[in-house]
C-alpha cells in the first residue's frame, strides 16, 4: 500500500482514505475506513469518465445490480455514489493478494487448494449472475486469495465502460488471455457462459503457472481462443475434465456456475486451504494493510493488493494479458483489453470484442495515409507507412502526429482517427520494440469489413504465402487473422530486438 499523495481527497463520502491500495482502467482504488473503522476499498473513477453521462447512467444501472450481489466468495459493494462530480464505490475489503500475485510468486496451487479455489469462484460467479449480472472480466488479477477462501472482485461495473463514449483514455475493461471465444468475436450476447470460460483459464492458469491459451500479441492470443484448443496438459487430472468442459468453444455446451459447484460439493475452505507459504503470505499483508487475519475485515476488494488492481489489468502478460497499462513481472509485457458487454442499446458506431482494443473512431473525419488506398505499392510498405519510416522512435512519432496518444501499454493511436489499409478502412494501432523502434502496426476492421479485408489485401498485395493468409514482402509481413478481425503489419528486423 502507498501512501495518499499530494492532491488525493482525504474523504469520499463517509470515508476516510488511509492510502493507495492501486490504480486500474476506470479509476484510482484507495484503503478507506467507515465511520466505524472497518476497512474499505474506495474506487474513483476517473473524471473523463465521470464526465460522461452515457457511461453515469450505465454506472449507476450496474452498480445498483451489484448492490444486491451476496454470498461469501464476492466483494460485497455496501456504497456508492454514481452522481458524485467523480463517481465512486466502496465495497468491503478483505486482505490478501490476487491469484496473480500468488501464483507468480509461488508457482501452481497443489490439487487441494484448487478445488477449493474452483468451488468458491464458481459459488461467486453464481451469486452474481443470480442477480442478472455478468462479470466480463475474470481473471487472475481479479481473485483475492484470503486467508478464509478465495474472492471475486471488480464485478458488476466492466458493463458500463460499453456506454462511454470516451475515445482517449486507452483503458477498457477485459483481458485477451481471458476473454471468452463470442467475446473475441464481437458478438453481442456475451452471457454467464462467457464467465465460465474465463473461469476455466483461471483455473488453468492456477493450475500451471501460464493462461491456457499461451501468451504473447493480443491478437495472436485471441485467435488461438477461437481457433484453437487449449493447452490443458499439465492441469491435474482431477480438474483436467472440468477444466476442458468450461472451455468449450460453445457457450451452450459449456456448464453453468451453479453446475459445476455442485459438481464441487464437499471441498471446503479449512483453516490453511492453501500451502503454509502462501498462508504466511497473507498474513504479512494483512499486517502491512493494518487489518485482523482470517478474512474478518469482510468481503474482498475491488483492487485488493497493494496494487491488486494493476496486477489485474496487467494479467495478460504472464497469465494473459490486459491490452493496456503496466509491464507485468518478469518483464511480459501487459495490455488492457476491451471486453464485449451486451451492454444497453449500442449505437450503430459502438465498437465490441477485439475492436474495443482501441479507442473508437472519432467523428469528423479520418486518416488517410500518404500511400494507403486499395493500390499501396509494396515498395512503400518495405519503408513504412503514414508517413513514418520502420525503426522510427517515439519522438518521431509524436512530432508526425501531434495528437498522438498512448494508450494500451506500449501501443500509440495518431489521434487522427481511422486509417485506409489496402482499401479498408480501420482503427489502427502502433507499436513499438523494447528499444522504442517502430515495430508493428495493427489494424482492426469494423464487423462489416472484416469478410473483405483478405480480399482486399489479396486483391492489393497479390498472390500471399502458400495457402496461407500471410504476404512477406522483404522483411515485412502483412498478416490477416481471425477470420479478418485484425490485420497486422511487422517489420522483422525491428520486431525482436
Amino acid at each position: 500500500m502507498e501512501a495518499l499523495k499530494a492532491g488525493d481527497p482525504e474523504r469520499i463520502g463517509a470515508y476516510r482514505l488511509v492510502g493507495r491500495l492501486g490504480a486500474g482502467g476506470m479509476g484510482q482504488v484507495f484503503l478507506g475506513r467507515s465511520a466505524g473503522g472497518r476497512p474499505v476499498a474506495v474506487k474513483v473513477i476517473r473524471p473523463e469518465y465521470g464526465a460522461d453521462a452515457a457511461f453515469r447512467r450505465s454506472f449507476a444501472r450496474e452498480v445498483e445490480a451489484a448492490r444486491r450481489v451476496g454470498g461469501f466468495f464476492t466483494a460485497q459493494v455496501v456504497d456508492a455514489d454514481p452522481d458524485a462530480e467523480r463517481p465512486w464505490l466502496v465495497s468491503a475489503f478483505v486482505p490478501g493478494p490476487s491469484l496473480y500475485t500468488v501464483v507468480g510468486e509461488h508457482g501452481a496451487l497443489p490439487a487441494g487448494a484448487l478445488r477449493v479455489l474452483a468451488a468458491g469462484l464458481a459459488e461467486g460467479l453464481d451469486a452474481i449472475h443470480r442477480c442478472g449480472l455478468v462479470h466480463r472480466d475474470l481473471k487472475p488479477g481479479n481473485v483475492i486469495v484470503a486467508a478464509d477462501g478465495p474472492r471475486v472482485i471488480d464485478f458488476g461495473i466492466a458493463r458500463a465502460l460499453e456506454a462511454s463514449s470516451h475515445t482517449v483514455s486507452g483503458v477498457v475493461a477485459g483481458t485477451p488471455a481471458y476473454m471468452s471465444p463470442e467475446q473475441a468475436r464481437g458478438d453481442r450476447g456475451i452471457g454467464p457462459a462467457s464467465d465460465v470460460f474465463s473461469l476455466g483459464s483461471v483455473l488453468a492458469f492456477a493450475a500451471t503457472g501460464r493462461a491456457p491459451f499461451g501468451d504473447g500479441h493480443p491478437a495472436a492470443m485471441l485467435y488461438r481462443i477461437v481457433q484453437e484448443e487449449p493447452d490443458l496438459t499439465l492441469v491435474d487430472h482431477e480438474l483436467r475434465g472440468l477444466v476442458a468442459a468450461c472451455l468449450t468453444k460453445d457457450p451452450d455446451t459449456r456448464p453453468t456456475a451453479a453446475g459445476i459447484l455442485d459438481s464441487l460439493t464437499g471441498d471446503t475452505v479449512t483453516d490453511h486451504w492453501v500451502p503454509a507459504a502462501i498462508t504466511r503470505m497473507i498474513s504479512e499483508f494483512e499486517a502491512a494493510h493494518g487489518v485482523g487475519t482470517g478474512g474478518t475485515d469482510g468481503g474482498a476488494a475491488a483492487g485488493g493488493d497493494a496494487g491488486t488492481e494493476a496486477d489485474a489489468d496487467a494479467d495478460a502478460g504472464a497469465d494473459g494479458t490486459t491490452f493496456a497499462d503496466t509491464p507485468a513481472d518478469g518483464g511480459t509485457k501487459t495490455y488492457e483489453a476491451g471486453a464485449a458487454p451486451d451492454a444497453p442499446p449500442p449505437s450503430p458506431q459502438r465498437r465490441r470484442g477485439l475492436a474495443r482494443l482501441i479507442p473508437t473512431r472519432r467523428r469528423g473525419g479520418r486518416d488517410t495515409p500518404d500511400h494507403a488506398g486499395p493500390a499501396a505499392p509494396e515498395r512503400s510498405l518495405a519503408q513504412g507507412w503514414n508517413g513514418l519510416a520502420w525503426g522510427a522512435g517515439v519522438a518521431d512519432f509524436r512530432a508526425r502526429f501531434p495528437g498522438a496518444a498512448q494508450e494500451n501499454g506500449e501501443w500509440w493511436v495518431t489521434g487522427r482517427g481511422p486509417e485506409t489499409f489496402c482499401g479498408v478502412t480501420m482503427d489502427a494501432q502502433y507499436a513499438f520494440n523494447a528499444r522504442g523502434r517502430l515495430c508493428l502496426i495493427a489494424f482492426y476492421p469494423e464487423p462489416g469489413d472484416r469478410e473483405r479485408l483478405p480480399v482486399s489485401v489479396l486483391e492489393t498485395l497479390g498472390a500471399p504465402d502458400g495457402t496461407s493468409t500471410r504476404w512477406t514482402r522483404g522483411k515485412v509481413v502483412v498478416d490477416v487473422k481471425v477470420a479478418g478481425v485484425v490485420a497486422t503489419m511487422t517489420h522483422t528486423g525491428f520486431a525482436d530486438r
